[in-house]
């Protein structure tokens, strides 16, 4: 019995909840035992970190207000209303104009005549004191004139920062530098102004704090980092229907932003538009410095074409001797990037631009993509954006042709998300399922590879009880099933102020699901080990995995409480062995409100001379215990 670890689990207790009011202690009446036997002998597959992975598109607050450190919006001035940039007003109420004629980058410039001025005002426009920022206006003018640059506290009696700069007549003219904020302000006011008479066209603005890397915020990659990411989907989501890759090899002043677009709840935070701040080059670094592996989506539609995709395959991971290799080598990076995990359009069948949506017909076009991305690199893994049924499958999967590697499927909540629908929710039935259902229609007797590329509760919200919940049971069934179901990799949608981080003007913090997934952690790379008596414990409410990790010192157990009223005490022995200390991580339901957060405690314990210790789980609750011996 010394390789065995006895859990004796669990003692259900009743308490009385009233609705609307916090999750209170509860008193113990009756002992309601169910007894899990892990097997440190028969330990499993390894857990592969590709169950962890993420999902980066350029929606809604991702990039602008998340994780880009732009503090300027529209600053290409390429949304605009009657005459106007949108998001700027004039310092003097006229001699204000959008021109596109004279441009800098897109479609449109701002034209300044008769030493008027714009400025913008808003939360983002945070400044903290002592923190050094950087700046860059790019400007145009007839003749010689003088542009100023000034960014004053709210009731403009205090500057952040005032600079000016003669602008030669002819061609466009960078007016840049780096100052040291003298004060904290919050949402201060950024003002833009010729100086004497004459015109002056705008083509470019941009401010972000001076530690950014390359374009993004340090502190959101930090507790990126935090969760451990494996992989990182980009660009979208169906954001990728409208990226163009080679415009992202401009200079980042340059490249033209990119909308409106067809669904015009893609980009409600910045007026409709993304500025191609983030590019293929400046995501690879990001995914380097958060060490996971790159996975990236072509457009299918909207102009994307098989040459198109094909460049892009050949520019990650051709050598410096072809074409589109020496063209990212010359740009200062002659290793290959390696890009192994690529999509083929996302949800071909939905929101992308394809307008010949029938099946065969796109399954065909599939095939040409695929084909001509694997005559760049034959040795990358391809998923396609279609449906995971009959009708979409057989077009491309009928003929075993070998050119997709994995077939996708995406979850969110089938139902209105409430904590209660989510606490009943099977994620094993669900995976389970979709194993069965593919085998039935793919019936060549391969099993292909599933690429979970979207789950979440639902994209746009913040995180809460009910979304951490589900993602911690969603994590749980991926590390028990994955071996199973050739679960190959997922992507949660997405990390950046829709679950996992949240993002403030001068600050940011771990989200619900964040907090799940810096727990979970720990579950990589680590052995599943064989648990019975896994149904007793999900009858009762439980959901349960166990790992350990290479050097055999570590168990790691996550325990989700899908029990509203019961808090469960978890009663574990491991004959042969002392634990010497028991490591505790709980998220409790702060209260079985709609929307609640998460209520962290850490606890440790040094057994004396034991190897049995009892636990406490609330309900409502998700536990991560580390055995150490």
């Amino acid at each position: 019995m010394k390789n065995y670890l006895l859990l004796f689990s669990f003692l259900i207790v009743f308490a009385s909840l009233y609705a609307k009011e916090s999750v209170p202690k509860s008193v113990s009446k009756e002992d309601n035992t169910v007894r899990l036997l892990i097997d440190c002998s028969k330990s499993q597959s390894v857990i592969s970190p590709l169950l962890f992975g993420h999902n980066l598109e350029h929606t809604r607050k991702a990039i602008w207000q998340g994780l880009g450190a732009q503090m300027v919006v529209n600053r290409k001035f390429a949304a605009a209303d009657c005459g106007m940039p949108m998001r700027w007003n004039s310092t003097s109420g006229k001699g204000v104009a959008i021109d596109e004629t004279t441009v800098y980058a897109g479609k449109r410039s701002v034209r300044l005549d008769g030493g008027c001025g714009i400025r913008q005002q808003h939360d983002w426009l945070t400044f903290q004191k002592g923190r050094k920022y950087v700046y860059r206006l790019w400007a145009k003018a007839e003749g010689k004139q003088t542009v100023s640059f000034r960014i004053v506290d709210r009731p403009g009696f205090h500057d952040i920062f005032y600079g000016t700069k003669e602008i030669e007549s002819g061609d466009w003219t960078l007016f840049s530098g780096e100052f040291t904020a003298p004060l904290s302000v919050p949402a201060a006011k950024l003002e833009i102004v010729a100086r004497s008479e004459g015109t002056v066209w705008i083509g470019a603005v941009s401010l972000m704090p001076a530690d950014n890397f390359h374009g993004m915020r340090r502190d959101v990659i930090e507790l990126f980092k935090q969760m451990k990411p494996s992989s990182l989907r980009w660009p979208g989501g169906c954001f990728a229907e409208y990226y163009d890759w080679k415009e992202g090899l401009l200079p980042v002043d340059k490249r033209a932003p990119t909308g409106p677009h067809q669904w015009v709840g893609l980009l409600p935070d910045s007026e409709g538009y993304d500025d191609y701040d983030i590019g293929i080059d400046e995501y690879i670094a990001l995914c380097r410095e958060l060490g996971c592996l790159p996975v990236i989506t072509t457009r299918f539609g909207g102009g994307g074409s098989v040459e198109e995709t094909a460049d892009w395959v050949e520019y990650c991971n051709g050598s410096a001797d072809t074409k589109w290799g020496k063209i990212r080598a010359d740009r200062g990076f002659p290793q290959p990037y390696n890009v192994k995990y690529w999509y083929v359009g996302n949800e071909i069948w939905g929101m992308s631009l394809v307008k010949n949506k029938d099946p065969k017909a796109c399954g065909a076009l599939v095939l040409q993509h695929a084909k001509g991305m694997k005559q760049k690199d034959p040795s990358i893994r391809l998923a396609a954006g279609i449906v995971p049924n009959q009708q979409w499958l057989e077009p491309v999967f009928g003929d075993r042709n070998g050119l997709l590697d994995m077939v996708q499927d995406g979850f969110y909540f089938d139902g209105e998300i409430t904590l209660e629908n989510v606490l009943k929710h099977d994620a094993d039935k669900q995976l389970l399922s979709l194993r069965q259902a593919l085998d039935t229609i793919i019936s060549d007797g391969k099993q292909k590879p599933i690429t979970f590329y979207e789950w979440n509760v639902m994209w746009d919200r913040r995180g809460d009880a009910a979304s951490a919940i589900f993602a911690a049971k969603m994590l749980n069934s991926f590390c028990r099933n994955a071996e199973k179901t050739r679960l190959e990799m997922t992507g949660y949608f997405q990390p950046i102020t829709e679950g996992a981080i949240r993002v403030q003007p001068a600050t940011c913090s771990l989200d619900a699901d964040g907090m799940v997934y810096v727990m979970f952690a720990a579950h990589q790379n680590n052995q599943l080990l064989e648990v019975s008596g896994l149904s007793e414990a999900k009858a009762s409410g439980l959901d349960v995995c166990a790992s350990i990790n290479s050097a055999g010192n570590q168990i790691f157990i996550t325990v989700v409480n899908s029990n509203k009223a019961d808090e469960n005490t978890l009663d574990w022995t491991l004959p042969g062995k002392m634990v010497n200390t028991v490591d505790i991580q709980t998220l409790t339901a702060e209260s079985l409100e709609d929307g609640a957060p998460l209520i962290e405690k850490r606890e440790t314990f040094l057994p004396k001379k034991s190897n049995r210790l009892a636990v406490k789980i609330p309900p409502c609750s998700i536990m991560g215990i580390c055995l150490k011996f």
